[in-house]
């Protein structure tokens, strides 16, 4: 989906005195990946709270609560997991 892009530091990206408009799926699931539940005051629901879950053993708890995060926003979820190896998170989840 289309939406304004923020750049590295959280902030409006601006091109040629312009905000920018770009690709912003990753970027919405990163925010809901990090967003701590009460958070966003508009949607009080929403968010994992990822940095809850690290040294957690509870590994389909975060699995089932990315999906279901995901899901609430309109995403279709086709692939999730976690390789405990390398400690990555990785998903499939398109709007």
């Amino acid at each position: 989906m289309k939406d304004l892009v923020l750049n590295d530091n959280g902030d409006l990206g601006i091109a040629n005195n312009d905000l920018q408009i770009g690709f912003s799926d990753l970027q919405q699931q990163e925010h809901i990946l990090v967003a701590q539940k009460g958070s966003v005051k508009e949607f009080p629901d929403l968010g994992v709270g990822i940095e809850n879950f690290i040294n957690d053993s509870d590994i389909d708890g975060l699995l089932s609560e990315v999906r279901a995060e995901f899901e609430k926003d309109g995403m279709t979820v086709t692939k999730i997991d976690y390789n405990e190896n390398d400690g990555q998170l990785n998903y499939d989840a398109k709007y």
